[in-house]
């Protein structure tokens, strides 16, 4: 069985170890090799979120039989087409008791909120800045805001438990009927819930179904408010985020994630308002930490390697 890894740097090495007690490990060096020939003998790949595996590129994967990656969202391959193929994908969707155990992206956005709330970003001192300079930015507390969240999945449900220690008031939307702690409150209508509190975050799962549920509506409620997303960019209508940018809309706005990570994207046309607003934008790392992504490949490791031993295809057979 031959195995690729496509973002090797710093993969875990004991991952790497049951990897190669199934098959051949090759990892993918791009100063090297050309990625589709890479693929061409490829039985399983692994991919994190550098690279976009569309059905164009895959067409030269011919022996492909399993995609790994160690993420809860997919919008970073082409399901359709593996699923047309028969190919396996296998991530982190759905691992709902392993993935209470990785609290990279909680904590993550909980320091977005924070660094929001506190213009760290424009008063870490440096040359221009001084001690007599505080005044110019002072910030806000955490304690007694009101925080609104849409989506109370795992990521959501743990910022909350955040929040909620902080002193802060609570309140959620989600298109589930979701367990709460009674420290939290439900809000039934989408608009309410923005309307409602201070800070927004936005922590719903992607899919086909709710592409772009924040759109023009709930961006224009927004307004002297803080958005926060860590989820996934194609959650929001990013062409009219960007006409809000322009217009100073937010009292401060945070994105680890963008539409189109992989391609052509909104980076610099936000990150050139970001000089001179409250703004952070962070390339995607919310869930990278040393500890989450080693836990999350061994993880993923050794649900491809049960797989493959469910199906007599060890190594040789």
């Amino acid at each position: 069985m031959q195995i690729g890894i496509l973002e090797c740097n710093q993969f875990s090495k004991k991952a790497i170890s049951t990897l190669e007690s199934v098959g051949k490990v090759e990892l993918f060096d791009e100063s090297k090799n050309n990625l589709a020939e890479f693929l061409s003998d490829k039985d399983v790949i692994f991919v994190r979120l550098k690279h976009f595996l569309g059905k164009s590129l895959l067409s030269s994967a011919k022996q492909l039989r399993y995609i790994c990656s160690p993420t809860t969202g997919h919008n970073h391959i082409d399901v359709e087409h593996l699923k047309s193929r028969g190919v396996e994908l296998i991530s982190l969707k759905g691992e709902t008791s392993f993935l209470n155990t990785v609290r990279a992206t909680p904590e993550h956005t909980f320091g977005l909120v924070l660094a929001l709330l506190r213009n760290y970003k424009f008063s870490f001192c440096d040359n221009q800045k001084s001690f007599e300079d505080r005044e110019l930015f002072k910030g806000y507390e955490i304690y007694q805001k009101k925080i609104g969240i849409i989506g109370l999945g795992r990521v959501g449900g743990i910022i909350s438990e955040y929040f909620v220690c902080f002193g802060a008031s609570v309140e959620f939307y989600d298109i589930l009927d979701v367990e709460h702690s009674d420290q939290i409150n439900k809000i039934d209508a989408l608009n309410v819930l923005i309307d409602n509190n201070d800070i927004v975050i936005l922590c719903a799962s992607y899919s086909d179904e709710n592409i772009a549920i924040i759109g023009k509506d709930q961006l224009d409620l927004m307004q002297g408010k803080y958005f926060i997303n860590t989820a996934r960019g194609e959650l929001v209508d990013e062409a009219y985020l960007l006409q809000k940018v322009k217009s100073n809309h937010f009292k401060g706005l945070a994105l680890d994630v963008l539409s189109s990570e992989n391609g052509n994207n909104n980076l610099n046309r936000i990150r050139k308002y970001s000089e001179t607003q409250n703004i952070i934008i962070t390339p995607h790392i919310a869930g990278a930490t040393y500890e989450s992504m080693s836990k999350t490949e061994e993880f993923i490791v050794d649900k491809l390697d049960n797989i493959i031993k469910k199906l007599g295809t060890k190594k040789g057979i």
